[in-house]
């Protein structure tokens, strides 16, 4: 089973397109609403992962940080997604 996590917030068209991309390929995944902490969100994961966050949505499989939804589709179209999914 794969952890998923995605980091998002309403309004974001990239958020919406990135859980688009998850749910096609039958992906489940743990969303984390950050309209309210937005801030709080980029300080811990550019800690955690020791990358400069400032936007939505982030994308964490497997504890692999991912980035957004350019790197998630690039991984996609690469082929490189299915060597981080379980």
């Amino acid at each position: 089973m794969n952890n998923i996590e995605i980091y998002t917030s309403t309004s974001c068209p990239f958020c919406i397109k990135a859980k688009k991309l998850l749910q096609t390929l039958k992906l489940e995944y743990l969303e984390h609403n950050v309209d309210d902490d937005f801030e709080k969100m980029c300080e811990e994961l550019s800690s955690k992962y020791n990358k400069t966050v400032q936007t939505v949505p982030q994308i964490i499989i497997n504890g692999n940080y991912v980035g957004g939804y350019t790197d998630l589709e690039a991984l996609y179209k690469s082929g490189k997604l299915k060597e981080i999914l379980n």
